[in-house]
């Protein structure tokens, strides 16, 4: 799997600094934050993945950035899907056949888990988890963040260029937006320092599970690093 370019020099606002005001940290009284569980819901209200194409892609949202990616497929635009997958696949995405609709996300941060779903079903995400039996391979997060997209996006040169100047130009929150204003979706992993993400299926369902391929060690640490991870202001 490819890791290149992963040095763009941008250097991380989180936290450290001081805010408006001259209080060190934190929101100011008066403010709470809040509940990781009320983070993640919000969130889960939030996204949604519009599938035109009938392929899912699973990615780590650096690649959509990554100038060798984008100039691979670039170069494929006309070649076959398989073609297309398989550079997918070598810069650590997924590529999941999927019926045609809108899908939801449904993340749990502390079952460590999330499920994307056909829109308009009624889910218990923990019972997915159950029935997803069928092992498609692993996925893995090295930002922190998955992007999730009909496969016909990558297939827009202009879109991918402009995700790769904001990228480049600290704008994080820009790319994410661009995507979800395009039918994709964004949402966290569970550790800051990446993940390596198992994916099943529900066998005969477009249901696709995920959950850290160390997800009993994540569990005995308890629920610090999962807090930090629902936080997604």
């Amino acid at each position: 799997m490819r890791r290149d370019n992963r040095g763009n020099g941008r250097r991380s606002h989180r936290g450290g600094g001081r805010s408006r005001g001259g209080r060190s940290g934190g929101r100011g009284r008066g403010h709470s934050r809040r509940h990781p569980r009320q983070s993640a819901e919000s969130g889960n209200q939030r996204e949604r993945i519009a599938i035109e194409s009938g392929d899912l892609v699973l990615i780590d949202q650096f690649m959509l950035a990554n100038p060798q990616f984008i100039e691979k497929m670039t170069k494929v635009v006309d070649e076959d899907t398989a073609v297309k997958n398989d550079i997918i696949k070598e810069y650590g995405g997924k590529v999941i056949s999927v019926a045609r609709g809108t899908y939801r996300i449904e993340r749990d941060p502390f079952a460590y888990t999330i499920v994307v779903h056909p829109e308009g079903d009624a889910v218990e995400a923990a019972d997915l988890v159950k029935d997803a039996t069928d092992e498609l391979g692993e996925l893995n997060i090295d930002t922190r963040c998955l992007a999730m997209l009909d496969r016909e996006l990558l297939d827009d040169s202009a879109l991918l260029e402009r995700y790769q100047q904001l990228w480049f130009g600290g704008q994080d929150k820009a790319c994410r937006d661009l995507l979800r204003d395009n039918g994709g979706a964004v949402r966290y992993g569970f550790r800051r320092d990446g993940d390596e993400l198992a994916v099943f299926q529900v066998p005969g369902e477009d249901v696709i599970c995920l959950w850290p391929k160390n997800i009993d060690e994540l569990t005995a640490q308890g629920q610090p690093e999962e807090q930090q991870a629902a936080q997604e202001g």
